[in-house]
């Protein structure tokens, strides 16, 4: 019986941290730092995001990734799952370097990845009632745009020191782009499928 992706990202995680509190130099060699990444250390942009800063860090993330990642990778199937955690992890990362410039000050963290896979459980299922922090009901496809202007006026005014705000929305807007073109592509494939016939679903 094959493991599931979620569960395979969530190992890697913690064996990731594990590596990082016992390895001296595995962190700054493998987090995201901007002024090096973009001048070859190409690697850090798929690394850092599974490394984390401390155990509440992880855990977060974690379970975030354990409460709507298997929902999202049944109905995208694992391939597609994992294709959006990368690229939603690379979105991150590019956004931040571009609104925050080529810095010295390391990034880390799976929380870009894991604001992609909530951004295509929004759009999976718009109407599911999900509880945002602190204890505020909505449907999951408000809950995505509302994460994402809180990550915006954060990042804007700088409101939470040490926090990667704008690599939070890269994620999410790469969510959201990999979902639009992901429904695209079905309609695409459900109308080659009908032939030339119009129609409205019920």
């Amino acid at each position: 019986m094959r493991i599931s992706l979620t569960l395979a990202l969530v190992l890697a995680n913690l064996a990731a941290f594990i590596i990082q509190v016992t390895v001296s130099g595995f962190t700054l060699l493998f987090s995201l730092t901007p002024a090096l990444a973009i001048n070859g250390a190409y690697w850090q942009f798929f690394t850092y995001m599974f490394l984390h800063g401390d155990p509440m860090h992880l855990f977060i993330n974690m379970f975030v990734l354990i409460i709507f990642g298997p929902q999202v990778e049944r109905q995208l199937g694992w391939k597609n799952f994992l294709l959006l955690y990368v690229i939603a992890g690379l979105g991150s990362a590019f956004l931040h370097i571009y609104l925050t410039g080529p810095s010295f000050i390391i990034m880390l963290g799976a929380s870009g990845a894991v604001f992609g896979i909530l951004t295509a459980y929004g759009f999976l299922f718009p109407r599911r009632w999900i509880i945002m922090f602190p204890g505020i009901p909505m449907p999951a496809i408000a809950a995505v745009f509302v994460f994402a202007g809180l990550e915006l006026v954060l990042g804007v005014f700088s409101l939470e020191p040490g926090v990667a705000n704008f690599g939070h929305l890269g994620g999410i807007v790469t969510g959201i782009t990999f979902m639009l073109l992901y429904k695209f592509a079905g309609r695409r494939n459900r109308k080659a499928a009908l032939g030339d016939f119009e129609f409205f679903w019920e």
